[in-house]
């Protein structure tokens, strides 16, 4: 769906390639003309349709041209900002520029970075998810804690907003 694909088909025993081009969406249909059944009395062939199923990928996903993929990040590169690296679709590794001050859901993006279109490409687009320590330890406890009595009302806000 990314990349666009040329593709081997069979269809009432005929085989042939097919191209799929990049940025297909999941329930697409593309149309394949002359590649459907004989036309009544010699008529020319018929239209074949292709209905497109996108596989799901546990990591990526399309939102029109964009890929959108997670950025975990810690809480420290969070509050400070930073530049994080990851891997794009193709296994590159690739720098998103965190700013400071970004919270879990908040999207960085890489412009040119998506689909592939001739007329403009899409972005990569890091979806910020902030993970701490599933078992932390207490010294990074008290951390959070400092942490929390330095943002001042912030907490006391954000209780009220639940």
């Amino acid at each position: 769906a990314v990349k666009g694909a040329t593709v081997s088909l069979s269809a009432d025993g005929k085989k042939f390639k097919t191209h799929i081009p990049a940025g297909v969406h999941d329930g697409q249909k593309i149309r394949l003309t002359g590649k459907g059944k004989p036309g009544r009395n010699g008529g020319k062939n018929g239209d074949l349709y292709l209905h497109i199923t996108v596989a799901e990928d546990p990591k990526f996903t399309l939102r029109g041209r964009d890929i959108i993929m997670p950025l975990p990040i810690t809480v420290s590169q969070a509050v400070n900002g930073a530049k994080v690296t990851a891997k794009d679709i193709d296994g590159n590794e690739i720098a998103f520029k965190v700013p400071a001050g970004s919270s879990s859901g908040a999207e960085v993006r890489i412009s040119g970075k998506g689909v592939v279109n001739p007329h403009e490409n899409g972005d990569l687009v890091g979806r910020v998810e902030i993970r701490i320590p599933e078992h932390p330890n207490l010294v990074a406890k008290h951390a959070a804690k400092e942490f929390d009595k330095a943002c001042g009302d912030f907490a006391d806000e954000l209780a009220r907003e639940r």
